[in-house]
């Protein structure tokens, strides 16, 4: 579970910002509340919504996430830089290096590990095992103006003695991260921590493309999750066909790079629900023979009149139809339902961009909803959205709101409503309309366009 992100210096965030899922003095739904399993544990929010007008910002707070995310997992390779993207509206920020910190929970601890960056090399590195009072050092990483990267480790127990060399005497590259690197290098001292990184989901409007992994084996156990998400969010569905594809011979379902890429990340028996460049949706899996096998997805509609069990009956006949030619809505909601199956079903931490994305205000009402009213769960949900529906403190808390603004330098600013005094609990939505809190577009009078 993610508990506080932090990072200054990239993208549109000049000096530190600060996203935080602890919960603040807000008393409402304290079902929201994650407690930790330990007294000296830090408890979490189940969910934030995050607003902002238009190139305000709340996307590279994603972003941001993002980029950070994929160093952990994926790495640099050698001789090449690292991509940051600094802040650009200071000229000093060039010279300076980026800095990202995540505070989290794994396996009933919780742990900060960030480092410090600039395009050439990692300048600091560090992992602490924290607790709501103390925190203790397990390692921190300096490259020096040589490059010669020193690695300084707390009290810590290695696994076993192999283990502990490898690690002292492991050299790190001055662009790779020394927790990249010991995964790389075959130790295991901090795979629990890295596990933590590959299992946090990101997904953009544009994460389709990449597909989704969908946490079951059997392709019935597939059909009827996407069939009941579907008919819960009313689109008309009323099941879902899968159709063998040949893989080898249809080029145009997936190019010799993208079933390179998804060779790479499927292990046996995982699958993974791909979006084709013409809308097409099709199920992805590797079977024990470590090949891929395609599978189109299909819709499936009852057919009205004509007998077979009569007008709105399930025993009518079903037609099938492709994909792409349901609509932006339901094609949206068939990207995100992978997602929402695993909050549902494991301890997840998912952060979507633009959740309302061509879908109806309901919908996205009714997604938070549902995910918030199953208890039990260590999830998350962290989206960003302009519906402005969504605040509503019968839903949400006053500290699961969130705002990103920009001031007149360019730089972005993040901040919570728990910020805000007086309390606008009465109509929170009305008050972010008005501009209380920031975070929605300053627009000109129109006559200034001189049109007319």
């Amino acid at each position: 579970m993610l508990i506080r992100f932090t990072a200054s210096n990239y993208l549109s965030f000049s000096e530190e910002i600060e996203f935080s899922m602890v919960p603040g003095k807000s008393r409402n739904h304290p079902h929201h509340v994650i407690k930790g399993r330990k007294r000296s544990s830090i408890g979490v929010l189940k969910a934030a919504v995050i607003y902002g007008a238009n190139a305000s910002g709340k996307s590279n707070l994603i972003k941001t996430m993002a980029f950070a995310r994929d160093l952990i997992v994926n790495g640099v390779r050698p001789n090449k830089h690292i991509p940051r993207i600094h802040f650009k509206l200071d000229s000093s920020c060039a010279g300076k290096p980026s800095r990202f910190e995540f505070e989290f929970m794994q396996g009933g601890s919780a742990y900060a590990y960030g480092f410090e960056l600039d395009t050439r090399k990692i300048h600091s590195e560090w992992l602490y095992e924290i607790t709501k009072t103390s925190q203790k050092k397990i390692f921190e990483r300096q490259t020096t103006g040589t490059d010669e990267t020193e690695v300084e480790f707390g009290k810590v127990q290695f696994r076993d003695g192999n283990e502990r060399k490898l690690l002292h005497l492991m050299k790190t590259r001055g662009n790779q991260l020394f927790l990249t690197q010991s995964i790389e290098a075959g130790a295991r001292q901090f795979e629990s921590i890295m596990a933590w990184f590959r299992k946090l989901i990101v997904i953009f409007p544009d994460s389709r493309e990449r597909g989704m992994a969908f946490p079951v084996k059997a392709d019935d156990m597939l059909r009827d999750s996407l069939v009941d998400f579907l008919k819960l969010f009313d689109t008309g569905i009323s099941g879902i066909g899968m159709v063998p594809m040949d893989s080898s011979g249809d080029t145009a379902i997936l190019s010799d790079e993208v079933r390179s890429k998804l060779a790479e990340v499927l292990g046996v028996g995982e699958k993974r629900i791909f979006s084709a460049p013409d809308g097409r949706r099709y199920l992805v899996s590797m079977n024990e023979r470590n090949e891929l096998e395609i599978f189109k997805l299909m819709t499936g509609h009852r057919v009205h009149g004509g007998g077979g069990g009569g007008e709105g009956g399930e025993g009518g006949e079903e037609v099938l139809l492709e994909v792409n030619d349901e609509s932006d809505g339901t094609r949206r909601l068939m990207d995100l339902i992978p997602a929402l199956n695993l909050l549902l079903e494991r301890d997840t931490v998912c952060i979507i961009d633009e959740l309302d994305r061509s879908m109806h205000p309901k919908l996205s009402f009714k997604i938070l909803e549902l995910f918030l009213s199953r208890v039990g769960r260590e999830s998350q949900l962290i989206v960003t959205t302009h519906e402005s529906s969504l605040l509503n403190l019968g839903l949400l808390r006053r500290d699961e709101i969130w705002f990103v603004a920009k001031d007149r330098g360019g730089a972005s600013s993040v901040y919570s409503l728990e910020e805000f005094v007086p309390r606008y609990d009465k109509d929170v939505r009305k008050g972010y309309l008005l501009g209380r809190f920031g975070g929605v577009p300053v627009v000109e009078d129109i006559s200034e366009l001189g049109v007319g």
